[in-house]
């Protein structure tokens, strides 16, 4: 199990792009970030065999379920919105610019191919839930949780702050082993204890839903590159 940094990183940006149809091809992306402010990473995911092996954590209540995802960061908040949202248009996606969080720092420090499934999570807050109590429990109580109750490997928060589409609130990245894309053992970082593991699974819920509306949150998994 990775261990939470003490004081989480919230003062990056991400711009996320969706992709719910086809994704585009590496050549394509490469050529549209160009027109952008030089990021500091640059990161893609799609779905693959990776997602079928992990499919028994796919929800999609809402309809609208990503087939990829770019993730672009910045270190400050004065990327053009309207240029970024062109950019995403152009290669078929959604943008959303987001307020950044790492409680474990992505694995990938160099262009690679993260050997296990990235799990991307896109929800609407719980009702009544205010933008400062969001950011306060997502941020400084949920993270903890999240970390203590799953084998995550790599684990970054994105509160939206404007989109282009749809009125999401936030995106969450965890990546995971491979182990845990068909296993709830692995995945919940439990061991062979079944009671240890049902005691996660209780509070990882409980902890998502002071977040969260469930019935508005989708959930896939897929193949995670650093391509920057």
């Amino acid at each position: 199990m990775a261990s939470l940094d003490a004081t989480p990183s919230i003062h990056c940006y991400r711009l996320i792009i969706l992709f719910f149809e086809t994704t585009p091809g590496i050549d394509h992306i490469e050529a549209a970030v160009a027109k952008l402010p030089e990021p500091s990473a640059i990161h893609f995911a799609q779905c693959d065999a990776h997602s079928e092996r992990a499919s028994m954590w796919t929800r999609n209540p809402t309809g609208r379920l990503p087939s990829g995802r770019l993730a672009l960061e910045y270190p400050s908040n004065d990327l053009d919105f309207a240029l970024a949202s062109t950019l995403a248009e152009s290669l078929g996606g959604e943008a959303h610019w987001c307020l950044g969080a790492s409680p474990i720092a992505h694995p990938l420090n160099e262009p690679s191919t993260f050997s296990g499934t990235l799990q991307l999570c896109c929800f609407e807050r719980a009702e009544d839930l205010s933008d400062e109590k969001l950011k306060q429990i997502w941020f400084n109580e949920h993270a903890t949780v999240a970390v203590e109750t799953q084998n995550n490997v790599g684990y970054r928060q994105n509160l939206v702050i404007n989109s282009s589409h749809s009125a999401l609130d936030g995106i969450v990245e965890e990546l995971f082993p491979i182990e845990a894309a068909d296993s709830l053992t692995d995945f919940f970082a439990d061991g062979d204890n079944p009671e240890k593991m049902m005691n996660h699974i209780q509070r990882l819920t409980e902890s998502s839903e002071r977040v969260l509306d469930l019935e508005k949150s989708s959930v896939i998994h897929m193949t995670e590159q650093r391509l920057r």
